[in-house]
């Protein structure tokens, strides 16, 4: 489950620069005592949502049998996939203007003496992060079983505590190294596990065609090549592979056709994003 640990890190990180950005400005802010009670307030509301949130689908793939778990998994690992190119994509676009808009919306409330309003800002912030991580890690959450929660809590919290790190550390060396690199090696990383995750419904959704005897053309079903000699996608660094950068041992042609086409579906959509920018 190393994809848990990732993930987690990754959007964690992004919810406690977003706290620490708001952070440093209430502590300039001459009402600090009352808004530093609201920023806290914020946060727990926001990651109350996101509980919520993991605890109603996990609820509502439990209420289902059968064939409608499967479709219900494959729906949200699609979703997810959607999810994370969107999210990926407007990071890269309105990163810089982030921290920006956000002290902005505060800042309006704080005059018109609303720190009510700064709060919901505050939770929506924390809350989009800890959805995106409930979203994105939906299959899993939904497949735990008492053996494999503490395993997972486990990596969760430790996802927790290397985003707290790297907060700090990028923090002591935002001189040496480039925040501008570090969110976009990772954000290749999300979209390679946007990528696995198509697969994954991918594979489902043809398992599911098998199952009820419905064929796919002969090429979809066909196995193109197997390195499974070489690089076993079960095991060892073929399953990391397979977890982060949707690596096959014996990939169909269905798997390999869709790979592609999400691949160019995903340059297109940033090319255009990269030329829109530079007309502006």
């Amino acid at each position: 489950m190393g994809n848990v640990l990732f993930v987690v890190w990754r959007e964690s990180f992004e919810a406690l620069l977003v706290i620490g950005i708001i952070y440093s400005w209430i502590k300039r802010h001459p009402d600090t005592k009352n808004g530093m009670n609201f920023l806290w307030g914020g946060v727990a509301l926001g990651v109350a949502i996101s509980i919520i949130l993991a605890l109603a689908i996990y609820g509502v793939f439990s209420t289902l049998e059968d064939i409608w778990q499967t479709s219900f998994m494959i729906f949200m690992e699609i979703l997810a996939c959607i999810l994370i190119v969107q999210m990926v994509y407007w990071m890269n676009k309105h990163g810089k203007e982030m921290s920006q808009a956000l002290i902005q919306g505060i800042d309006r409330n704080t005059k018109k003496h609303s720190w009510w309003g700064a709060l919901f800002i505050i939770a929506i912030a924390i809350a989009r992060e800890g959805s995106e991580i409930v979203v994105f890690l939906s299959a899993i959450i939904m497949n735990l079983t008492p053996e494999t929660t503490g395993a997972f809590a486990i990596e969760v919290l430790i996802g927790l505590a290397i985003a707290g790190v790297t907060l700090i550390a990028f923090i002591y060396t935002s001189k040496i190294i480039s925040w501008k690199w570090f969110f976009t090696i990772t954000g290749i990383m999300l979209l390679f596990l946007a990528a696995t995750l198509l697969l994954r419904a991918t594979d489902e959704i043809a398992n599911l065609f098998l199952e009820y005897d419905i064929d796919l053309p002969e090429f979809f079903e066909m196995s193109l090549w197997d390195t499974s000699s070489l690089l076993d996608d079960g095991q060892g660094i073929g399953n990391f592979l397979s977890s982060f950068f949707a690596y096959r041992s014996q990939p169909t042609g269905l798997s390999v056709t869709v790979f592609i086409v999400y691949w160019i579906i995903v340059g297109l959509i940033f090319w255009r994003g990269s030329r829109g920018q530079k007309n502006h």
